[in-house]
């Protein structure tokens, strides 16, 4: 996140799909970058952002 680049990473186990991306951040956020989980199951689909990914992984 450091170096602003964009990067994305999508792992599926059957049905399920997980993708963990970075983006810029908008300046209401008021940091640089931000961390995106985006979950699909079925049907179901929920995205969430986050400042940092130490932040990410305590809500996963």
């Amino acid at each position: 996140m450091a170096s602003g680049r964009e990067i994305s990473l999508t792992r599926t186990l059957g049905n399920f799909t997980v993708t963990a991306s970075t983006t810029r951040a908008v300046p209401v956020w008021a940091c640089d970058m931000l961390v995106r989980l985006e979950r699909t199951q079925g049907h179901v689909y929920s995205s969430q952002y986050f400042h940092s990914v130490k932040e990410m992984m305590r809500y996963i």
